[in-house]
C-alpha cells in the first residue's frame, strides 16, 4: 500500500515539509453502507444509500501519536479535478461528505486537495474486505475476531492493532458501522497508536441489504 505518481510524491515532500509536526500516522475510516443507512433513516435518499455499495469511504484522517489530531488547519480550498472528482464517486459518493472532509482533515495533511483524494483513493482501493460485508437477506451475527481474521488474512499486511472496528445502534449485538485503517504517512500499514479504540464486543451485527 504505497502511494504512487508524480504529484502524490511531490504532495508528500510537502507535506513532510510543511505538515512535519502536525502529523504522524492516518486514519482511514470506511463506512458499512446498510448499517450507516439503517442508523440514518434522514439519508436513505443520499447518493450513498441509493449507490448500494456495501462499503464507501468516509475520510482518511491526519493523527498524532500523542495528544488531540490536527483539525480545520489553513490550506488551500476545496477543488479537485475531473478525474478524481469521477473516481470519488465510486467510493465517495456524497460530494458535501468530500468537502467537509477535506476542510476539516486533508488541509491538515499539508498535500493540494487532487494529491490527497488521490491517496485517499489508492489506499482504499488496495484493500479487500469479507464477503460478510456484502450480506443479503438475513443480518449475519459474526464473532468479532472472526471479521479482524478474515480482514488479516485478505491484507496480510494488516497489523492486528491496526484494525479499529467500531460499532454502534441498539441491536444486540449492536451494528458493525466502521472499519478503521491505520497507515503511516508513506501509506505502510501501521498500528493504531492515539486513536486504538475498538468499541464492538465479542458478537457484532453485520446489517444485510433487504
Amino acid at each position: 500500500m504505497k502511494f504512487s505518481g508524480v504529484v502524490v510524491l511531490s504532495g508528500m515532500l510537502l507535506a513532510s515539509l510543511v505538515r512535519a509536526d502536525q502529523f504522524d500516522y492516518y486514519t482511514l475510516a470506511v463506512t458499512l453502507t446498510p448499517a450507516f443507512c439503517d442508523l440514518n433513516p434522514k439519508r436513505f435518499n443520499s447518493v450513498q444509500c441509493r449507490d448500494r455499495k456495501p462499503v464507501v469511504v468516509h475520510g482518511l484522517w491526519p493523527e498524532r501519536a500523542s495528544g488531540k489530531a490536527p483539525a480545520y488547519c489553513s490550506g488551500e480550498p476545496f477543488a479537485i479535478g475531473q478525474r478524481n472528482e469521477k473516481l470519488l464517486r465510486r467510493i465517495m459518493p456524497d460530494a458535501g461528505l468530500r468537502r467537509y472532509q477535506w476542510e476539516k482533515h486533508g488541509r491538515c495533511s499539508g498535500l493540494p486537495p487532487d494529491a490527497y483524494f488521490s491517496v485517499l483513493t489508492q489506499e482504499f482501493d488496495e484493500l479487500k474486505w469479507p464477503d460478510q460485508f456484502s450480506a443479503k437477506g438475513r443480518d449475519l451475527i459474526v464473532e468479532r475476531g472472526t471479521i479482524l481474521s478474515e480482514l488479516q488474512r485478505l491484507n496480510p499486511e494488516l497489523p492486528t492493532r491496526g484494525i479499529v472496528l467500531r460499532c454502534e445502534g441498539k441491536d444486540r449485538p449492536p451494528l458493525l458501522t466502521e472499519v478503521r485503517i491505520c497507515l503511516s504517512a508513506q501509506g505502510v500499514p501501521v498500528s493504531c497508536e492515539a486513536n486504538y479504540r475498538p468499541n464492538c464486543p465479542v458478537a457484532v451485527r453485520i446489517r444485510a441489504w433487504r
